[in-house]
């Protein structure tokens, strides 16, 4: 008898665990994505009239707003639902992840850079923080019917706050063939 009792004891308490994972991963992630939007910004206003274009200096800047505005709303949502868990804010907090992927892959196919170098690195940093956005999408617990449900899956290639910023200080720095991309992304190295 003791056995079927302390079974949904422990399903209940290890899908608490779940969802507290997801909540730390998200507040530790955020941080990290959010300046990585900015600095590419930085770097390619160092480059406009050399590689880039006004307007697609432009282009990158107002999709670089749209994405930091949505990462703001999913971090505001995350500190929400762990004063108040509920499915609509997962909700919440998936949509505005997803707006985020879906203005990143909107933004590579909309430039006109020529350089090799440049497209180089904006491609890359666009793919690491697109990457680790839908990682955390792919740990966010699941709304069924209007119930929280925690997923058992790890999100493939979900980096930690750490190891994050190392890639990214791993792609910005890494020399290129075009000497004024090289020294204007180096610049956007996280600290």
């Amino acid at each position: 008898m003791k056995r079927i009792l302390l079974v949904p004891v422990l399903v209940v308490a290890l899908l608490a665990c779940d969802v507290a994972q997801w909540v730390q991963t998200a507040e530790q992630i955020l941080p990290v994505v959010l300046p990585m939007v900015t600095n590419l910004i930085t770097a390619v206003s160092l480059l406009e009239g050399k590689t880039v274009s006004a307007a697609d200096l432009n282009t990158i800047t107002r999709t670089a707003t749209e994405v930091s505005n949505d990462l703001n709303l999913a971090g505001q949502l995350v500190n929400q639902y762990q004063s108040s868990p509920n499915a609509t804010t997962v909700q919440k907090i998936n949509a505005a992840l997803s707006d985020v992927t879906t203005n990143l892959n909107a933004l590579l196919p909309a430039l006109q850079i020529s350089d090799p170098a440049t497209v180089q690195k904006i491609t890359a940093v666009v793919t690491l923080i697109s990457s680790e956005v839908s990682s955390i999408q792919q740990i966010l617990p699941v709304v069924q019917s209007g119930k929280l449900t925690a997923k058992r899956v790890t999100a493939s290639g979900l980096l930690n706050a750490g190891e994050l910023k190392k890639q990214y200080n791993t792609i910005v720095t890494a020399p290129t063939a075009n000497p004024a991309v090289t020294q204007a992304f180096a610049g956007a190295a996280l600290k």
